[in-house]
Protein backbone atom coordinates (compact mmCIF):
# COMPACT_ATOMS: atom_id res chain seq x y z
CA UNK A 1 0.00 0.00 0.00
CA UNK A 2 1.64 3.60 -0.91
CA UNK A 3 1.70 5.83 1.67
CA UNK A 4 1.71 9.79 1.42
CA UNK A 5 3.34 12.77 3.58
CA UNK A 6 0.98 15.26 2.72
CA UNK A 7 -2.45 14.67 0.76
CA UNK A 8 -4.52 17.59 -0.58
CA UNK A 9 -7.84 17.92 -0.76
CA UNK A 10 -9.56 20.91 -2.70
CA UNK A 11 -13.51 20.73 -2.54
CA UNK A 12 -15.84 23.18 -3.47
CA UNK A 13 -17.08 26.26 -1.20
CA UNK A 14 -20.20 24.84 -0.97
CA UNK A 15 -21.71 23.59 2.21
CA UNK A 16 -22.11 19.80 1.60
CA UNK A 17 -21.63 16.22 2.17
CA UNK A 18 -17.93 16.38 0.06
CA UNK A 19 -16.94 19.76 2.09
CA UNK A 20 -17.96 17.99 5.51
CA UNK A 21 -16.11 14.71 4.63
CA UNK A 22 -12.83 16.69 3.49
CA UNK A 23 -12.88 19.21 6.98
CA UNK A 24 -13.66 15.79 8.98
CA UNK A 25 -10.25 14.02 7.54
CA UNK A 26 -7.96 17.21 7.37
CA UNK A 27 -5.56 17.63 9.77
CA UNK A 28 -4.91 21.45 8.29
CA UNK A 29 -7.08 23.55 6.28
CA UNK A 30 -6.08 25.97 3.54
CA UNK A 31 -8.26 28.72 2.92
CA UNK A 32 -7.79 30.95 -0.25
CA UNK A 33 -9.45 34.18 -0.32
CA UNK A 34 -9.74 36.61 -3.30
CA UNK A 35 -8.82 39.81 -2.01
CA UNK A 36 -12.30 41.50 -2.50
CA UNK A 37 -15.50 41.91 -0.84
CA UNK A 38 -17.81 38.82 -2.34
CA UNK A 39 -15.11 36.36 -1.10
CA UNK A 40 -15.18 37.80 2.57
CA UNK A 41 -19.04 37.15 2.63
CA UNK A 42 -18.00 33.60 1.61
CA UNK A 43 -15.32 33.32 4.01
CA UNK A 44 -17.61 34.38 6.64
CA UNK A 45 -19.75 31.88 6.08
CA UNK A 46 -16.46 29.15 5.65
CA UNK A 47 -15.38 30.20 8.87
CA UNK A 48 -19.09 29.49 10.72
CA UNK A 49 -18.83 26.09 8.80
CA UNK A 50 -15.77 25.24 10.24
CA UNK A 51 -17.03 26.26 13.77
CA UNK A 52 -19.90 24.02 13.41
CA UNK A 53 -17.52 21.32 12.03
CA UNK A 54 -15.33 21.70 15.04
CA UNK A 55 -18.17 21.58 17.56
CA UNK A 56 -19.71 18.28 15.82
CA UNK A 57 -16.14 16.38 15.48
CA UNK A 58 -15.05 17.95 18.79
CA UNK A 59 -11.89 18.45 17.03
CA UNK A 60 -10.12 21.48 16.30
CA UNK A 61 -9.74 22.45 12.66
CA UNK A 62 -6.32 24.65 12.43
CA UNK A 63 -6.71 26.55 9.37
CA UNK A 64 -4.93 29.19 7.83
CA UNK A 65 -6.42 32.05 5.43
CA UNK A 66 -4.10 32.96 2.25
CA UNK A 67 -5.30 35.82 0.25
CA UNK A 68 -5.20 35.63 -3.33
CA UNK A 69 -5.60 37.90 -6.26
CA UNK A 70 -4.46 40.63 -4.75
CA UNK A 71 -3.75 43.45 -6.77
CA UNK A 72 -1.92 46.61 -4.86
CA UNK A 73 -3.05 49.04 -7.34
CA UNK A 74 -6.84 48.71 -6.29
CA UNK A 75 -8.29 50.37 -2.78
CA UNK A 76 -11.00 47.07 -3.02
CA UNK A 77 -7.66 44.57 -2.91
CA UNK A 78 -6.22 46.66 -0.37
CA UNK A 79 -9.45 47.38 2.07
CA UNK A 80 -10.54 43.62 1.74
CA UNK A 81 -6.71 41.80 3.16
CA UNK A 82 -7.35 44.81 5.89
CA UNK A 83 -10.39 43.09 6.74
CA UNK A 84 -9.48 39.78 6.50
CA UNK A 85 -6.36 40.55 8.88
CA UNK A 86 -8.68 43.05 11.04
CA UNK A 87 -10.99 40.07 11.74
CA UNK A 88 -9.18 36.97 11.12
CA UNK A 89 -5.21 38.06 12.94
CA UNK A 90 -4.58 34.53 14.28
CA UNK A 91 -5.49 32.78 11.09
CA UNK A 92 -4.31 34.52 8.03
CA UNK A 93 -1.07 34.51 6.30
CA UNK A 94 1.31 36.98 6.89
CA UNK A 95 1.73 37.49 3.17
CA UNK A 96 -0.54 36.76 -0.15
CA UNK A 97 -0.68 35.48 -3.83
CA UNK A 98 -0.51 38.66 -6.26
CA UNK A 99 -2.43 38.69 -9.31
CA UNK A 100 0.48 37.91 -11.84
CA UNK A 101 -0.74 37.48 -15.48
CA UNK A 102 2.48 35.11 -15.98
CA UNK A 103 0.14 31.98 -14.84
CA UNK A 104 -2.52 33.01 -17.69
CA UNK A 105 0.61 33.14 -19.90
CA UNK A 106 1.88 29.39 -17.94
CA UNK A 107 -1.44 28.42 -19.05
CA UNK A 108 -1.37 29.35 -22.55
CA UNK A 109 1.38 27.40 -23.54
CA UNK A 110 0.78 24.23 -21.35
CA UNK A 111 3.13 24.42 -18.77
CA UNK A 112 3.05 24.82 -14.69
CA UNK A 113 3.99 28.48 -13.66
CA UNK A 114 6.78 27.48 -11.56
CA UNK A 115 8.69 26.05 -14.96
CA UNK A 116 7.36 28.47 -17.45
CA UNK A 117 8.44 31.70 -15.04
CA UNK A 118 10.17 30.49 -11.76
CA UNK A 119 10.97 34.15 -10.64
CA UNK A 120 7.21 35.41 -11.02
CA UNK A 121 5.74 37.04 -8.13
CA UNK A 122 2.50 34.43 -8.14
CA UNK A 123 5.54 31.81 -8.44
CA UNK A 124 7.61 33.37 -5.50
CA UNK A 125 4.29 33.89 -3.64
CA UNK A 126 3.27 30.30 -3.34
CA UNK A 127 6.94 29.31 -2.51
CA UNK A 128 6.74 31.21 0.61
CA UNK A 129 3.61 29.91 1.72
CA UNK A 130 5.07 26.31 0.78
CA UNK A 131 8.02 27.19 2.76
CA UNK A 132 6.02 28.50 5.62
CA UNK A 133 3.76 25.36 5.71
CA UNK A 134 6.65 22.98 5.49
CA UNK A 135 8.40 24.78 8.71
CA UNK A 136 5.24 24.50 10.61
CA UNK A 137 4.33 21.13 9.95
CA UNK A 138 8.22 19.83 11.03
CA UNK A 139 7.83 21.99 13.98
CA UNK A 140 4.28 20.23 14.88
CA UNK A 141 5.92 17.05 14.21
CA UNK A 142 9.31 17.75 17.12
CA UNK A 143 6.64 18.84 19.49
Amino acid sequence: MDTYDYVLIDSPPVLGALMINALAASERLLVPVQTEFLALKGLERMIRTIMMVTRSLKKELNYLIVPTMFDRRTQASQKALRTMRNSYPDNIWASMIPVDTRFRDASREGQVPSKFDPEARGVVAYTALLKLLLLQQQERLRA
